[in-house]
């Protein structure tokens, strides 16, 4: 066998093997709580006592010029 041969089975092998594990990931169940804890904020950033912010200040009128 080449060595042009071996490289080209060596590198299809590694490309399956890569899209199989993409594969893989995406196919993979996962429980509902798990999902929703990905995606809902935590607890710890719902704090009572957090700040509002101060409304933006009005810009200043601009001077009149004739």
């Amino acid at each position: 066998m080449g060595v042009g041969k071996t490289a080209g089975w060596t590198f299809g092998a590694l490309l399956l093997g890569v899209l199989a594990g993409f594969a893989g990931e995406l196919l993979r169940r996962q429980p509902a709580a798990k999902v929703q804890q990905r995606y809902v904020a935590p607890e710890a950033t719902r704090t009572t006592d957090a700040r509002t912010p101060q409304p933006a200040p009005q810009p200043a009128a601009e001077p009149v010029t004739r």
